[in-house]
């Protein structure tokens, strides 16, 4: 077995003069002394942490550096010792450790996990007396549990199991600055709003004695706002690609977001039964909708794709939960998951952009999700083959973005506010926010913004033929000697 370290502190002398001293275990940066754990004493449990007193207290001194490491140095010796006399493993002497870092006191991971568990976080409705309260809607979950998990891995573990009540606004603020550093300004806004909730929920049930997100004094700056519709020739191109390369079901999607304005869970989310003669009947799930439910008009366009995936689906079995879904992942016979149709819609996406494979940046070879859905097959010879020309102002394009284009798309067929709230749903506000609170937004209005809409897109289609057919025209007259 190696022998320990030396307890005690070296003194090595500079040419001129200068005393420094070498503390083992301790790192001093700038005045700060800090614990920077072996490979060896990672697998021991040990996390590296600044030696100081608390979070934010005052950092340790000479003698209390001294005296801390000799304290670590003997534990670290006795915890080898036990091992190689056969009396534990390593693996139980880091979960030992573990616990008794976090001995009698409540942990950043505890808060997390008690806010994970609680009822709106399982998706159930709070009813206490009269007080009712609606569950987290699916993508709030998602997007909390995304931000646990990357607080959770941040720094590899090491703020998951400090002390709750260590957490203050001023370390939160460094916190949530180090990982907007790491991971961009998106995941820092989602770390620090499910900390500003779960620990409200935790101080609410006495498991903290305080929010530090009502104590910092950083302020993250919105998002820059994404307005990106697809032009009528991309969204054309894009259904076009997914028929060509037999994902019909994708190109359905896309349609129905186009056509309706609606977010991909509410698409996902259709059943059969919110189809009749006069529409589709839409609840969204965003507070933006104020509970409003829409009556939209099924697109002529909409209307053939619905009737041929009804065909492709007649007789084959489907995995289903409830009511049978409108929209089907068909390789799969069950619904679309969000996942799912991500990965399959992004290589689509790419296919269509550039014909060739997509690669993962971390390995350099051809991405897992291209090779398990298109293999070894020559998409660009496919798409060619179907006269589906490359299109690579499509790379950008998201699914989230054929709500922007079925919006857009209304304003340009000349539809009044009415009409685009017969599709969007929005409350409104300003000079109009009476009408928006008194008036209820009428099936007639998106009947009417429907006409308009399919008016305008057959104009646009029309004139993309004839600027398509002058091309080629074009293309016959310059290649004659």
């Amino acid at each position: 077995m190696r022998a320990p370290a030396s307890p005690f502190p070296s003194v090595s002398r500079a040419a001129m003069g200068t005393v420094t001293i070498k503390i083992p275990l301790v790192t001093w940066r700038d005045g700060r002394p800090r614990y920077f754990p072996s490979p060896s004493a990672r697998e021991l449990g040990y996390k590296g942490e600044d030696l100081r007193h608390g979070r934010s207290g005052p950092w340790f001194g000479l003698d209390e550096a001294i005296a801390w490491s000799q304290a670590r140095q003997q534990e670290i010796a006795e915890k080898r010792e036990a091992i190689a006399a056969g009396q534990t493993t390593a693996r139980k002497t880091a979960n030992a450790t573990a616990r008794q870092r976090a001995a009698g006191r409540v942990t950043i991971s505890q808060v997390m996990e008690a806010y994970l568990a609680s009822p709106r976080m399982q998706g159930r409705e709070i009813v206490q007396g009269k007080k009712k309260r609606r569950p987290l809607s699916d993508g709030t979950i998602r997007y909390y549990r995304g931000a646990i998990r990357c607080l959770e891995n941040f720094e590899g573990g090491e703020w998951w199991h400090e002390p709750a009540d260590d957490l203050t606004g001023h370390t939160l603020d460094g916190l949530i600055d180090a990982i907007e550093q790491a991971h961009g300004l998106a995941q820092a806004r989602a770390v620090r709003g499910v900390i500003s909730v779960a620990f409200e929920a935790g101080r609410k049930d006495k498991l903290v004695h305080h929010n530090p997100a009502q104590e910092s004094s950083t302020t993250l700056p919105m998002l820059p706002r994404r307005v990106r519709p697809a032009t009528v020739e991309e969204f054309a191109r894009l259904v076009a690609a997914a028929d060509a390369l037999g994902l019909h079901d994708v190109g359905d999607l896309l349609c129905a977001g186009a056509w309706t304005g609606q977010r991909q869970n509410d698409r996902r989310s259709l059943t059969a039964g919110q189809i009749s003669a006069d529409g589709i009947l839409f609840a969204p799930h965003k507070k933006d909708a104020g509970g409003q439910r829409l009556l939209i008009p099924v697109a002529s366009m909409l209307a053939r794709r619905l009737e041929a995936a009804r065909q492709r689906q007649r007789g084959r079995k489907v995995q289903q939960l409830g009511e049978r879904h409108v929209f089907m992942w068909e390789a799969g016979a069950r619904a679309w998951t969000e996942g799912r149709y991500g990965k399959i819609y992004r290589m689509l996406r790419h296919a269509v952009a550039f014909g060739s494979p997509a690669i993962d940046e971390k390995t350099g070879k051809a991405d897992k999700e291209w090779k398990a859905l298109f293999g070894g097959r020559d998409i660009a010879a496919e798409l060619a083959a179907a006269g589906v020309d490359l299109l690579p102002s499509l790379a950008d394009l998201r699914d989230q973005d054929m709500r922007d284009t079925c919006l857009s798309w209304l304003s340009r067929a000349g539809v009044n506010k009415w009409e685009l709230a017969g599709f969007s749903g929005h409350a409104f506000g300003g000079d109009d926010k009476v009408l928006g609170h008194y008036v209820d937004i009428d099936p007639a209005f998106a009947r009417e913004g429907m006409r308009k809409l399919e008016a305008w897109y057959a104009q646009e289609v029309a004139g993309l033929e004839q600027r398509r057919a002058a091309r080629a025209e074009e293309g016959k007259f310059s290649s004659k000697p």
